[in-house]
């Protein structure tokens, strides 16, 4: 019997999110450590063991300890579902296409949307961001739309580790990305409906 995974995190809709969902897809078993900040437990000698910046989520499996939500995701795709929810490196083209989408989702998408929660301590901050989040949308849309108005997945062969992390932060812009935008209101339906989503409690 395979021994739980141990997920670090501080909610259901953190950027834990991502690899709860992940886990509830390929039926791994795992638990949850909720950690409480206020009360200093992100802060403890034995947290900061597992990750010297005390943020979450942080995974550990066996001896293998990991931060930062991509590459806790893109190793259990690989470790368990490698050929379904990771595509093989032999197949070169999806593998291509699935690691591009794996780190978009954070390097470009996710660090725009963050501006939304941190630059808005003024009105005039809370204007500046909410036009550049509106224009950065216009953005992503050139590289989404297209892909979205033909498939029901990211990648050309199926549902993978590529989705959730996309299906996660997406709903960061829905205001600028997914309203009125047909594409990305029926990828997000498709993704809402995932029973591994329902049970990771990701929406």
């Amino acid at each position: 019997m395979q021994k739980k995974i141990d997920l670090y995190c501080m909610a259901y809709q953190d950027r834990s999110d991502r690899v709860r969902w992940l886990l509830e897809e390929l039926k791994i078993p795992y638990q949850d450590h909720f950690l409480k900040k206020a009360a200093g437990e992100m802060d403890s000698p034995a947290y900061r063991q597992l990750n010297p910046m005390g943020r979450t989520p942080t995974l550990v499996d066996g001896d293998i300890v990991l931060f930062e939500s991509a590459a806790i995701c893109m190793y259990i795709a690989d470790t368990y579902g490698y050929g379904s929810f990771a595509p093989k490196i032999e197949d070169r083209q999806a593998r291509a296409d699935y690691t591009k989408w794996m780190i978009w989702s954070v390097g470009s998408l996710e660090c725009v949307i963050a501006r939304m929660f941190t630059h808005v301590s003024t009105e005039e901050e809370k204007k500046v961001t909410h036009a550049f989040n509106k224009q950065q949308a216009e953005i992503f849309k050139l590289a989404l739309n297209p892909i979205l108005s033909k498939q029901d997945y990211i990648l050309a062969s199926g549902f993978s580790a590529a989705d959730i992390m996309l299906a996660t932060i997406i709903p960061g812009a829905e205001e600028f990305l997914v309203k009125g935008n047909p594409p990305l209101e029926a990828y997000m339906a498709r993704m809402m409906k995932r029973e591994a989503a329902v049970r990771a409690k990701v929406f």
